[in-house]
């Protein structure tokens, strides 16, 4: 398994990043392997290629990365479930996994640290970007659920 890793600009570094999938449907398997790739300047979502094959909602999956000065907020959910707004009223929901192993979704329980630190970055990149809240509206980083 491989990551459709994305092309960052000569300016650009990479700050951090979190396996996971991005759900979507109605089951808990209904979901697409991504990379969350936090760089100096976007918040990127990498799609999963098993064997390098190319991955049809590959698309759909790189659709949902912003500019980091668009970022408006990330926020803890439901087990290991994070949510990203942006300033123009869109969410994308980010469900994060173990950074090792084959990263099951019935693993998303034992991630939920992962996803704390995750939200705790963004809303890092957020802040020195001078982009999102103050420091007074940021919150704990996240409390686990």
């Amino acid at each position: 398994m491989t990551y459709a890793q994305p092309r960052l600009a000569s300016d650009e570094r990479i700050l951090f990043s979190q396996r996971g999938y991005l759900p979507f449907g109605a089951t808990p398997l209904s979901a697409c392997g991504a990379m969350l790739v936090l760089t100096t300047r976007r918040l990127l979502f990498a799609p999963v290629r098993i064997w390098r094959i190319r991955n049809p909602v590959e698309g759909w999956v790189r659709a949902k990365s912003m500019s980091l000065s668009d970022v408006a907020a990330a926020d803890p959910a439901s087990g290991a479930r994070l949510t990203i707004s942006s300033r123009y009223g869109d969410t994308v929901s980010f469900c994060a996994i173990l950074p090792t192993g084959l990263g099951f979704v019935w693993h998303v329980r034992d991630a939920v640290p992962y996803r704390d630190e995750t939200v705790r970055r963004i809303r890092e990149a957020i802040r020195s970007s001078g982009s999102g809240p103050g420091p007074a509206e940021v919150g704990d980083g996240g409390a686990s659920s």
